[in-house]
């Protein structure tokens, strides 16, 4: 998964900045340099967004970092 691609899962979900970052667990300025990064994201990133599609729940919502 890269950036755009993560810009695409969000629009997909109907997720703000703010949304997407707390379902993930990560506060908005990671999930904004998650946007920003060129490459490849990490993995469990792309396993996270995976899992919420198929509508798995994190089994945390709090923010980390």
């Amino acid at each position: 998964m890269n950036a755009a691609e993560l810009r695409a899962w969000q629009q997909r979900h109907g997720y703000t900045y703010a949304s997407a970052a707390a379902s993930l667990g990560v506060c908005r300025a990671t999930y904004a340099n998650f946007l920003a990064k060129e490459g490849d994201l990490p993995r469990m990133l792309a396993l996270a967004c995976a899992a919420i599609g198929f509508g798995i729940a994190l089994a945390s919502s709090q923010p980390r970092g």
